[in-house]
Parts: C-alpha cells; sequence; structure tokens
C-alpha cells in the first residue's frame, strides 16, 4: 500500500496541528535532554504561538510559547535557507516572551557558531530542531541561540 506523501509527512491542512504536535513533543523531550529538565506541552495555536511548553526550575513554574518556522525541505522551496528564516524573525514585534523553533527539515551541515542573528530579535529564545539520520531515529537540539551555540543530540523516543 502507498501513502501520499502528502499524508505520511503530515503537509495537509487538516494535519497540520499533528505536525506542530509532534515537533512539539520532540522539542520538549530534546529540549528535557539538553537541560535535565521535564518539559511539558500543550499543543494548539495561542496568538502567535503553535505550542506552550512548561517546566519547574527552581521551584518555578515557566511557561513559553512557541512558534514554528521550517527550513522546508529542497523539494518543496530550493531557494529557501536558514539565514532567511533567522531575519525573517525580525518581523515579530513587542513578542518579547515568543521561543522560536526552526525545524531544520532538509539535509545540511548546520553549524551553530556560523549563525548571524540580527541586531534586534525581539523573541525571548531560538532553538534549532534536526534530524540527523533518514530513519528519523536520532535527533539534536541547538539553544538557546540568543545565549549559547551548544547541541545536545537525543534518540527519538519510544
Amino acid at each position: 500500500m502507498t501513502i501520499d506523501p502528502e499524508i505520511r509527512t503530515l503537509r495537509t491542512n487538516k494535519l497540520k496541528e499533528w505536525r506542530e504536535a509532534r515537533l512539539g513533543a520532540l522539542f520538549c523531550h530534546g529540549f528535557s535532554e539538553r537541560t535535565g529538565l521535564k518539559v511539558f506541552f500543550s499543543k494548539g495555536e495561542f496568538e502567535d504561538a503553535d505550542f506552550v511548553s512548561t517546566w519547574i526550575e527552581d521551584d518555578v513554574r515557566h511557561f513559553a510559547p512557541v512558534q514554528i518556522k521550517e527550513l522546508v525541505p529542497e523539494e518543496r522551496n530550493a531557494s529557501a535557507t536558514f539565514d532567511a528564516v533567522v531575519h525573517g524573525l525580525s518581523k515579530y514585534t513587542g513578542a518579547n516572551d515568543l521561543t522560536v523553533l526552526i525545524h531544520v527539515n532538509r539535509r545540511i551541515h548546520f553549524d551553530p557558531t556560523s549563525v548571524t542573528l540580527p541586531r534586534q530579535l525581539p523573541i525571548a529564545a531560538l532553538w534549532v530542531l534536526a534530524c540527523l539520520d533518514p530513519a528519523q531515529a536520532e535527533w539534536a537540539i541547538w539553544g538557546n541561540l540568543l545565549e549559547e551555540a551548544e547541541g545536545t543530540r537525543f534518540v527519538y523516543p519510544a
């Protein structure tokens, strides 16, 4: 049985919420691996956010609305670049509490130390998430790029 690639990759409008929920879950799992904190999320769009993450640190509950951006696969837009996605973040105004997650959804060599950020980014945090192998078993997360370029590899949670 052949599955339509648009359905297999959750690219239909009806499946958008599940594509974003999957990325939210992967982000929170990677964030947990990176920080050692238990991070949870609530799916669904809230103002500028695609989901909200939450964790407790030093007895304080934190909430972070997260907007997902994507460096799309080459077959969807060959001219898209990581730098263009980052520089497009300058459009957010008054979103000082917004965390942005860039999903690198293509095969590239990502070097977080080479990322050039715009002078003024009106966001609270910038994270990058990418799959490292075609089987989608190994992933990596980098961030918060506004503070450091550290990354953590993790295995797709079973």
